[in-house]
């Protein structure tokens, strides 16, 4: 079989005939990108952006957006005899005794002229101005490869298990009879509602059970549970519930999640406004951002009057 026929068998067997891993880690790759692409973009529509030169608007919102990811941090200076900005991630060199840094020097990733990345010392909040996209300074993907990691673990836990409730038919056959018992196991195989066999036949056909338990349904909650802490982390609205709950969670607690959303998607919008605001105030610009993801409304009590959403 080609490579490309066999791409999606969950296991490979070597030239020697022995089953190895290959084909399990390549799914638990494929599993761990797919995972970080759909963070990666919930991350990059998070804001609208305004204010950015016009006709590069889209690209320094995706840079920006791309290096808080990566980085956790960006920096900003004008380039030199136009009304233009540059965005560049940096390596500081100096810091005041508040450990914020006082000189930088950019990092220039595509060799662009030093008319526009200089490779000479940057003052802060002077030449230029830097910013984070969180109060602890980290970049997004540090907190988003955790979860991940763990969803990954599980996903592949469910492979095992679905692998393992896998119940195939064993049949005693001699070189007489082996087309006969096929045919009877592609009828049943193919759902014929009635298969006409001798007893002794029907006899020899017979499954083998693993005596596995079945536990997808609790790994896919658990996998649900730590994706509501990872979207909360990110300010996206979720309600922070297990299925089992949803039925019967009290009011209070859908509130008391909403404002743990909320702070979360504060605590992030916050600390780019501040980086806008440096941009705004040391360069002369009117940047502005508007959250995609709006505040996470309180609910009322049925019976406590007015709408469910405030």
């Amino acid at each position: 079989m080609s490579k490309k026929q066999n791409k999606y068998n969950f296991f490979k067997r070597s030239s020697e005939g022995d089953v190895n891993n290959q084909g399990v880690l390549e799914l638990e790759n494929r599993c761990r990108q797919i995972y970080l692409n759909k963070y990666f973009n919930i991350w990059m529509s998070k804001f609208e952006w305004e204010g950015l030169d016009e006709e590069m608007k889209d690209q320094q919102e995706n840079f920006i957006m791309r290096k808080f990811w990566s980085d956790g941090t960006v920096a900003c200076r004008p380039i030199a005899n136009t009304d233009l900005l540059v965005y560049a991630p940096y390596a500081a060199a100096t810091y005041n005794y508040y450990d914020y840094p006082e000189t930088l020097t950019l990092v220039n990733l595509r060799g662009a002229p030093v008319s526009i990345i200089p490779n000479d010392i940057q003052v802060v909040n002077k030449d230029v101005v830097i910013g984070w996209c969180s109060p602890n300074h980290k970049p997004i993907f540090d907190m988003v490869r955790y979860y991940v990691d763990r969803m990954v673990q599980i996903e592949m836990v469910i492979n095992t298990n679905l692998n393992l409730q896998k119940m195939p038919f064993l049949v005693g056959v001699n070189a007489d009879d082996e087309q006969k018992m096929k045919d009877i196991v592609r009828k049943i195989l193919n759902n014929e509602l009635v298969v006409f066999a001798s007893l002794e036949d029907l006899q020899r056909v017979q499954t083998l059970a693993t005596q596995t338990p079945y536990i997808i349904d609790k790994l896919r909650e658990h996998e649900r549970c730590l994706e509501q802490e990872l979207m909360t982390y990110l300010g996206v609205d979720n309600n922070g519930s297990s299925s089992l709950e949803q039925t019967h969670v009290s009011v209070d607690a859908v509130n008391a999640n909403n404002d743990v959303i909320n702070d979360y998607g504060n605590a992030i919008e916050k600390e780019v406004n501040k980086f806008i605001d440096r941009i705004n105030k040391h360069f002369g610009r009117n940047i502005k951002i508007r959250a995609v993801s709006k505040p996470v409304n309180s609910t009322r009590e049925p019976n406590a009057g007015g709408n469910e959403n405030d």
